[in-house]
């Protein structure tokens, strides 16, 4: 509990500390499976990537070079992670956030980006994703 609430104070210090509410992974689940969500640097406003989410436990993340990787999705307690094939770090976890602009997601390195687009269209790849 301590850990999660260092972290959300940690949050407001990186972001401007808006009506931000915190919500469930599974919250951010039930708006993201079998749509493609845009990401984008918070700050910079410059797309980081698209991923389509395939189902509650699958993805096709597409880099801004249209390269694409598969990813698992794991929820541990407050956190989404994703374990993807090209980049097997298992911290790779983020804590989604809503507020009057939409969704923003917070890394535990406090990398910090908004869902720019909610779109039902699939990913572009200029390769087959690995698998």
């Amino acid at each position: 509990m301590l850990a999660r609430t260092v972290f959300a104070t940690t949050i407001c210090f990186a972001a401007p500390c808006l009506a931000q509410t915190q919500i469930t992974p599974e919250a951010f689940l039930d708006q993201a499976v079998g749509k493609t969500l845009t990401f984008s640097g918070y700050k910079s406003g410059e797309v980081v990537g698209t991923e389509q989410f395939l189902s509650r436990d699958k993805t096709v993340w597409a880099r801004t070079d249209r390269r694409c990787t598969y990813g698992q999705i794991d929820v541990r307690g407050p956190l989404i992670c994703f374990i993807y094939e090209d980049h097997p770090d298992p911290e790779n976890c983020w804590m989604p956030f809503i507020d009057g602009e939409g969704l923003t997601v917070i890394s535990r390195s406090f990398d910090i980006q908004r869902i720019t687009a909610i779109t039902e269209k699939p990913v572009i790849c200029e390769d087959a994703p690995l698998s």
